[in-house]
């Protein structure tokens, strides 16, 4: 649970950070009553998944599989992905008013983004209530005993090493657990006629969680691996360029990286991927056409790559 919570806090940061995208919604504002505390209302948001997500980390070993504990979980879960579609939108809005404020086209669309964020607005009042809701479910249901202080907890994760933060990550997974290990399988058979596997599915169903639940466990058993933000804004360049950073030594890779072409970042990913097993990830994909785009860089090549 605690991965789903971090996946929508991470979001919410990053909107949050973003001082021109205040100053746009600022002056959206201007015209309308109920955008002028939007940002203050997702900082509250903020606050209150971090602080179910310091309860869960409190939550006893011995707990994580009682029912009452893991239907709380699973409420809570509910929310973190309807944040994350929310920050979604917002991101995606801001980033698009920001492109044609830069080309003076936003005061030509100020009505289409006033509409835009009321409807984010909403949104944000419905995740309130979701959240006021899963408060009150934990008021109701836990007892003093499902917490435990830090310290206890730190003597439960000594106690059972690697296993706890396993079991808890599993936590994620509550009724997709078939699907993790059905895609850990896929990672590892010699029966697929295609190294690509493709999670794909409405939002919030689980798809980033059950992927990097699953990205997390077997990373390790790759020589090169790497996990991409795709986005409906995304430029081949620029993924091409991340993806060889990721996947090559920061020493090893050419200073002159931001002058290369497609071309060039495709043969050299080529080259920092020769003979090596990958795990690649894209995530957050739009559009098919994006692996399409980048598949030839990855020919001949030992490689399992996952998007959704």
């Amino acid at each position: 649970m605690a991965e789903a919570i971090i996946l929508a806090l991470r979001k919410i940061g990053s909107a949050l950070a973003d001082e021109t995208a205040k100053k746009m919604l600022a002056k959206l504002s201007e015209k309308v009553n109920n955008l002028r505390d939007l940002n203050d209302k997702i900082e509250s948001i903020r606050m209150q998944l971090t602080a179910m997500n310091n309860v869960i980390r409190k939550i006893g070993t011995v707990y994580l599989t009682d029912e009452v504990v893991r239907g709380w979980i699973g409420e809570v879960r509910k929310v973190a992905y309807h944040v994350e579609d929310v920050m979604d939108m917002y991101s995606y809005h801001t980033l698009q008013m920001e492109e044609e404020w830069f080309l003076k086209k936003y005061f030509i669309k100020a009505s289409h983004y006033v509409l835009v964020f009321s409807q984010i607005a909403e949104e944000v009042i419905k995740v309130e209530k979701e959240i006021k809701k899963v408060v009150e479910l934990k008021n109701l249901w836990f007892e003093p005993s499902h917490l435990v202080a830090d310290q206890l907890i730190e003597m439960e994760r000594q106690r059972s090493h690697d296993n706890y933060p396993l079991l808890f990550k599993d936590e994620d997974l509550v009724g997709i657990e078939d699907n993790r290990r059905r895609l850990t399988e896929w990672l590892y058979s010699d029966e697929l006629d295609s190294t690509v596997i493709t999670v794909s599915g409405m939002g919030g169903l689980g798809k980033t969680t059950l992927v990097t639940n699953v990205y997390e466990r077997e990373k390790t058993n790759f020589s090169a691996t790497a996990w991409m933000v795709v986005s409906q804004t995304y430029t081949i360049e620029a993924m091409l360029r991340k993806l060889l950073m990721k996947v090559g030594r920061e020493e090893q890779v050419s200073p002159n990286i931001d002058k290369l072409d497609v071309h060039d970042l495709k043969e050299n990913i080529k080259q920092k991927l020769d003979n090596r097993k990958c795990l690649i990830v894209l995530d957050d994909v739009w559009d098919q056409e994006v692996y399409l785009q980048m598949s030839d860089a990855f020919q001949n090549l030992a490689m399992t790559s996952c998007w959704r």
